[in-house]
């Protein structure tokens, strides 16, 4: 048996697609990390299929050939992406006080094992930083001359936290009842983001009554008026266009060009020792990029979207994804 490579927490949270997760764990095997969480929601009802795809990717997070100290929650039923991210998220946080979270289609580069481990420690104990995402949605910030930046936005495909963070989240959405405070909140998103847009989200999935870890994880960071680390090179390929995917289509032609491209993504190496930033600024100049990268701010190339997207299901007859696509303009759930 090898011994562990770096001293960490990951959190793999899977499911039944084990051609994806595959690519994943390769990585994890390189690695090596001292502990594991694995995650795994349970089968679908009437879903038969479910059970050989559990089954592989099981077998794939027991194929470790290192010494590992290894943590499993298995579901036995299918609760769903929402709830289980943030049911596993809290799962591993009540062990761990900072660790890394990869999905089955989050495939990372190498070096972002070490990057995550030596800004966890750096920022520890400073409350202005939320977590410290994998991927740059823009490939690559060739202005700075620094590794990392400090942004608002950042992406949750592969990233990492601390137990400080998980323990601001608030998943009964409490801002909601408080009218002063609300209003407050929707005046500081208005300044950079459509404030009643992403409170109108907040309440939805309040109302649906289950835990959506996305805007958990995002109110909490604006509430707290925290930052996320950025790459200046982008450290996670994201794999996740197939045909059993959640939130995404089952052939990425059907995205319009603008999105195709924040999947398969190349994850670089970074050169060490890491290049920090002397100062806590939030960078504006990749919160401008990334925007118009995924169209927030810019209802011109929204609008484009949505309609681009209504016609490439068309003319690859994704007629049912072509009805949820229509449902959610509509904003009708």
């Amino acid at each position: 048996m090898k011994e562990a490579k770096i001293d960490i927490a990951v959190l793999l949270i899977f499911f039944a697609r084990p051609k994806q997760f595959e690519q994943v764990f390769a990585v994890i095997k390189e690695a090596k990390p001292s502990r594991l969480y694995l995650y795994q929601d349970g089968p679908r009802k009437g879903r038969s299929e479910d059970m050989a795809g559990i089954i592989k990717c099981r077998a794939i997070a027991f194929d470790i050939d290192w010494n590992c100290e290894i943590h499993t929650f298995f579901q036995s039923e299918n609760v769903g992406c929402d709830p289980s991210e943030y049911i596993a998220q809290k799962w591993m946080f009540q062990t761990e006080e900072e660790g890394i979270i990869l999905e089955d289609d989050d495939v990372p580069s190498l070096s972002f094992f070490p990057f995550c481990k030596e800004l966890l420690k750096k920022y520890r104990e400073d409350e202005r930083i939320n977590m410290i995402c994998g991927m740059n949605n823009t490939k690559i910030c060739e202005y700075t001359p620094y590794d990392y930046l400090f942004t608002t936005s950042g992406s949750i495909c592969g990233w990492a936290s601390w137990r400080r963070v998980v323990e601001t989240w608030d998943e009964k959405y409490s801002i909601l009842k408080d009218p002063f405070n609300l209003k407050q909140f929707k005046n500081y998103l208005d300044s950079f983001m459509e404030g009643a847009s992403y409170i109108n989200t907040l309440r939805r999935h309040q109302y649906a009554g289950k835990a959506y870890y996305e805007t958990i994880l995002g109110s909490s960071m604006h509430l707290n008026h925290r930052l996320n680390i950025v790459p200046a090179k982008n450290m996670i390929t994201n794999i996740g266009v197939t045909a059993n995917a959640t939130h995404s289509v089952s052939d990425i032609r059907m995205l319009p060009k603008g999105v195709q491209r924040i999947f398969n993504m190349p994850a670089y190496e970074l050169e060490f020792p890491i290049k920090h930033p002397p100062y806590v600024i939030e960078d504006k100049e990749f919160k401008e990029r990334i925007d118009r990268v995924m169209g927030k701010g810019h209802p011109l190339i929204r609008y484009y979207r949505k309609g681009a997207s209504i016609l490439r299901r068309l003319k690859y007859k994704d007629y049912k994804g072509l009805k949820k696509s229509l449902l959610r303009l509509l904003r009708i759930k």
